[in-house]
């Protein structure tokens, strides 16, 4: 969770390339590499469209900045919206399916280690792929953002345009129709309650 002190520091930076467009070089080094590794998920790993849709955020945010309006939340979480957006418009685009594989979403080294082992510690890949490709979209990205890219509730709302009344309703759905597909309670047990869920809302 981002601290205070970290918000306050991001609020400077923002406000900085506000007022100044050579400043949001500085936004862009800190969350570049974020940025690209979500998207990378989403276009299951193929580098150049990662970078190009990657490359269209930031220019998005570039474009728009003058008109962002600070609400509390990580900058990140303002990207992660335009990213989102982004990997569905690409996708329509192309006329592709917008399921979107997760091939490398067990990847421990890319992401957060306290969220992502819960989903992986008895889980290989294989596993996850088959139970994420049962999900819809909707439920396979709140996973994604929250799991793989250690996002909260209030800021999944807000990327996901949710209301933030029922975003851990949804969460909540979705990991446990995620524990229905387990095949066995061994291969998931650290999800083997409603206490469990619970806890990670």
């Amino acid at each position: 969770m981002t601290g205070n002190n970290d918000l306050e520091l991001e609020k400077h930076l923002v406000e900085a390339a506000q007022q100044d467009p050579d400043q949001f070089v500085h936004l862009y080094d800190k969350y570049f590499d974020q940025i690209y590794r979500y998207i990378s998920r989403r276009v299951s790993g193929n580098r150049d469209i990662a970078h190009d849709i990657t490359s269209q955020t930031f220019l998005d945010a570039f474009s728009h900045l003058k008109s962002f309006k600070w609400q509390g939340f990580p900058f990140s979480s303002w990207l992660y919206k335009i990213a989102h957006n982004n990997v569905i418009k690409w996708y329509r685009k192309d006329g592709k399916q917008n399921y979107v594989p997760i091939e490398n979403a067990y990847d421990i080294s890319d992401s957060k280690p306290d969220q992502s082992e819960q989903l992986n510690t008895q889980l290989d890949g294989d596993l996850i792929q088959q139970i994420l490709s049962k999900l819809d979209e909707d439920e396979q990205e709140i996973i994604r953002l929250k799991f793989f890219e250690g996002v909260s509730n209030i800021e999944i709302a807000e990327i996901m345009d949710l209301s933030i009344t029922n975003i851990g309703v949804k969460v909540f759905r979705a990991l446990k129709k995620a524990k229905s597909l387990i095949p066995t309670k061994n291969d998931f047990k650290q999800f083997d309650s409603d206490n469990d869920l619970n806890n990670i809302l």
